[in-house]
């Protein structure tokens, strides 16, 4: 599957999200439903950012960009962050705090509920969609490493908004859980208020990442030692010298690589062996888009 319709799915589940949200809302009275109101509209807002991101980003390269226009994604990435970080977050933990200190009844509870359920089954799905493109046939148990190293943004950022939908939900059922237990209406603005704060340590989460792609991550050590390990599989390479990798955009890599030869190789040997040795590492390991292959003695 796709990034993009990774991301179209997200867009679609925050906008039934937000419908569902909304009726409960108005007829529950349920702050917690408010903020699950908030929350879609955030994530439709940056699911909506990430559509153009992901276009623009896939624009072919011209003469004023050579390296073609792939990291445009980080900044609409970052965009998307940023509405989630200062808008969804801070609102429903303000609208939590007054429900909190004013507390009301929360009517259609039940309602509440319900819709809570679905969101969260339908978030959930989203978020298994995410999670199985980031992870693409590797371990879960790896999960925090693969999703700190991998320069998906896009997959990235719907992984964090859909977390961020599942997990709201989940808080919203226990917050109006232990409302309808205990019989104490501050609980529905204690829901609230957790939600806005999970939602601002995700983003916060996902900008840091994205602000490290921004100024230039290189590759995991693991894809630079497969980079290494394919350059001197070739039998005329006695060493790899150097190397640089660039992230240029969502699985998209530049790489310089400086390797010494063996001595007594011919001119058309060694263009031959520089060619060989590009086509190899772009064939293995796909997301090496640009490579430079230079020799040093």
């Amino acid at each position: 599957m796709s990034s993009k319709t990774v991301v179209i799915i997200s867009f679609l589940v925050d906008f039934l999200d937000i419908v569902l949200s909304l009726a409960a809302a108005i007829l529950s009275g349920s702050i917690i439903m408010v903020s699950q109101v908030l929350e879609g509209i955030s994530d439709l807002i940056s699911s909506g950012l990430l559509l153009v991101g992901v276009e623009r980003s896939g624009q072919k390269e011209d003469r004023n960009h050579p390296f073609g226009y792939g990291r445009e994604i980080y900044f609409w990435s970052l965009l998307a962050g940023i509405v989630m970080f200062t808008v969804t977050a801070t609102l429903s933990i303000f609208f939590g705090w007054q429900r909190f200190i004013h507390p009301e009844e929360v009517h259609n509870i039940k309602l509440a509920f319900i819709v809570l359920a679905i969101t969260a089954g339908t978030n959930g799905y989203a978020f298994y969609l995410s999670l199985k493109r980031l992870l693409r046939n590797r371990s879960i148990m790896g999960v925090a490493r693969i999703f700190i190293s991998s320069s998906l943004i896009e997959t990235k950022t719907t992984f964090i908004l859909d977390l961020m939908g599942m997990s709201a939900s989940i808080l919203g059922i226990f917050a109006l859980g232990f409302y309808q237990i205990t019989g104490d209406f501050r609980f529905d603005g204690l829901g609230a208020i957790l939600i806005g704060a999970t939602l601002a340590v995700l983003a916060f989460i996902l900008l840091i990442g994205v602000v490290d792609l921004i100024v230039g991550r290189s590759a995991s050590l693991e894809t630079e030692a497969k980079i290494k390990a394919v350059a001197l599989s070739t039998p005329q390479v006695n060493k790899v010298l150097g190397l640089k990798t660039l992230h240029i955009g969502s699985g998209r890599l530049l790489v310089n690589l400086d390797v010494h030869l063996n001595h007594n190789l011919t001119t058309r040997q060694i263009e031959g062996l520089i060619q060989k040795i590009k086509n190899d590492i772009k064939n293995q390991i796909p997301e090496v888009k640009h490579i430079q292959v230079e020799l040093e003695t």
